[in-house]
Order: structure tokens, then C-alpha cells, then sequence
């Protein structure tokens, strides 16, 4: 018979624990939670560095010339400073003409001249009839009277011409041109223009020529009278360059009988526009 295996001893009682002792006041004490050890995010991914772009190192390795030449780029604002100093120093120079300009007017107050023209005298017309054409023969003497309100501002005139046009409702009739000299007008003066115009052998139709006839009868006839010049204005000894004159008098009339010569006052004058440049000149009055 077999032999029984040995019996393996029993373990040996854990002595008793003793009661741990309450606090005093019988309440009891509380228990701290377990320490939990807390769980770390896991590291952020790092990506790997780009290289500058390869301009940045062309950049850097220019020559020194080209660096040299870089910097010296303020130029552009040297520039633009002298532009401002020119422009300002151009305002400002503007400034003191215009101040001079508005001295100047109050001190010498300049005005325009006035011209009137005289009635024109004498007046010598002769109307031919033929079995075709009509035609007139004249001779006419005008006159243009200027008088300068100025104090202490002159004018000079020079050398023209002058035409007369017998003024009808079917169209002017050019009686004939003639040289006008020139002139110096002082200060405060009158001063005149006077030339004698000229025509033969003027053809006009037939109803133009009858009606010139009765109005010359009846000394009705109406005239204009052009004067092309030139003008210039003397200040002291300071004088400007001379400037297109026109001289434009409509309305003229014929001197009653015996009236006197071309330089007679007799009659109504009618007054003339004037004009600088082709540009009727305002009165500065």
C-alpha cells in the first residue's frame, strides 16, 4: 500500500487588529480619496524647420557695390525736398505779384479811356446812273475824339487804318479806307483821330441806291467807322509792349449844314466799343 503524501500545515491566525481610537467629540474623521496620478497629453507633433527662401540669401551675398548704391537711395527724398522748396518759393513769389498788383491799382487807379465819334464831315456823294448798274462816289471825313481820365497813366498809339461803311438795312456799303498816324495820349488829355476815306465807282443795286439819294437830301445818312490799331501804356518811364486795337462806331451821322469843318463839335457823337485782342474792353470806372 502507498504511502500517503504529508499534510502540509495549516497557516497560523493573524493576530487580532486594534481598533484605531476615535477622535474626541465622537464624530468621525473623514477619509481622503485615493491619489490618482494624473494623465499627461501626449507631446505636440514638431515639424521640422523650412529654410529661407533662397532670395533672402541672394539678398545677403549682393556685392558691396550694389549695398553701397541701395542706401543711397535718399536721394528720391532730396528730390522731392527741392520740389517742395521750388514750389513754395513759386507761391510765394505769386503771392507778392498779386499784392504788388492790388497796390499798384489802388495807387494809380487806372481807367479806360472813352471814344466818341464826331459827325462826320464834310460829306461829299455822288450816285451815277446807268442803264445797267448803279454806283456811288463818296468822300468822308471822320473824326474820333478819346478823352484819358487817367492822373498818372498814358497811352501810346500806333499807326493803323480807318474805314467808313454807309450803314443800310440791306447791307453796309464800304465807302473807302484810309492811314491812321499815330499817338501819344497824356494824362487828363483829349486827343483825336481823324482821317478822310475815299471811294469811286461803288456798284449797288438800284432800291440801295434810291434810298441813299432821299436820305442824303434829307442828311439822314448813317455811317460806321473801324479802326484797327495798336495800344500801349506808359507808367513814368516804364512802358508795355503794344497790343491789337479795334475801335468800333456804329450809328455816325452826317454834320447839319454849316456845321463847320472835320473838326467841328457840332452835332450828336455816338460813342465807340473798344476792344483788346478781338475782346470788347470793359470800362474799369
Amino acid at each position: 500500500m502507498a504511502e500517503k503524501p504529508p499534510v502540509a500545515p495549516k497557516p497560523k491566525p493573524k493576530p487580532p487588529v486594534a481598533p484605531k481610537p476615535k477622535p474626541p467629540g465622537g464624530a468621525a474623521r473623514p477619509t481622503a480619496p485615493p491619489f490618482k496620478k494624473p494623465q499627461l497629453a501626449p507631446p505636440p507633433q514638431v515639424l521640422p524647420l523650412k529654410p529661407p527662401p533662397a532670395h533672402l540669401y541672394r539678398y545677403r551675398q549682393q556685392p558691396a557695390g550694389a549695398r553701397k548704391h541701395r542706401r543711397g537711395g535718399g536721394g528720391g527724398c532730396s528730390c522731392r525736398r527741392v520740389c517742395c522748396l521750388a514750389t513754395g518759393f513759386a507761391l510765394l513769389a505769386l503771392c507778392l505779384a498779386l499784392a504788388a498788383a492790388c497796390l499798384a491799382y489802388l495807387y494809380y487807379r487806372p481807367r479806360a479811356p472813352s471814344f466818341h465819334l464826331q459827325p462826320l464831315s464834310p460829306v461829299r456823294l455822288r450816285l451815277g446812273n446807268s442803264s445797267a448798274v448803279s454806283s456811288v462816289d463818296a468822300t468822308v471825313g471822320a473824326r474820333v475824339v478819346s478823352w484819358n481820365p487817367n492822373e498818372r497813366i498814358a497811352f501810346r498809339y500806333g499807326d493803323g487804318e480807318g474805314r467808313v461803311a454807309l450803314a443800310d438795312a440791306d447791307g453796309d456799303v464800304a465807302l473807302g479806307w484810309a492811314p491812321v498816324a499815330g499817338f501819344e495820349h497824356t494824362a487828363r488829355s483829349v486827343a483825336a483821330v481823324a482821317f478822310v476815306a475815299t471811294s469811286k465807282g461803288v456798284v449797288v443795286d438800284e432800291a440801295v441806291a434810291a434810298r441813299v439819294r432821299d436820305r442824303y437830301r434829307r442828311r439822314q445818312l448813317a455811317f460806321n467807322v473801324v479802326v484797327d490799331a495798336h495800344v500801349g501804356v506808359r507808367v513814368g518811364k516804364a512802358r508795355t509792349g503794344m497790343v491789337p486795337l479795334r475801335l468800333l462806331c456804329d450809328g455816325g451821322v452826317m454834320a447839319p449844314r454849316g456845321g463847320g469843318g472835320a473838326g467841328s463839335m457840332v452835332g450828336p457823337m455816338s460813342k465807340c466799343q473798344v476792344y483788346l485782342f478781338r475782346v470788347r474792353w470793359f470800362s474799369l470806372n
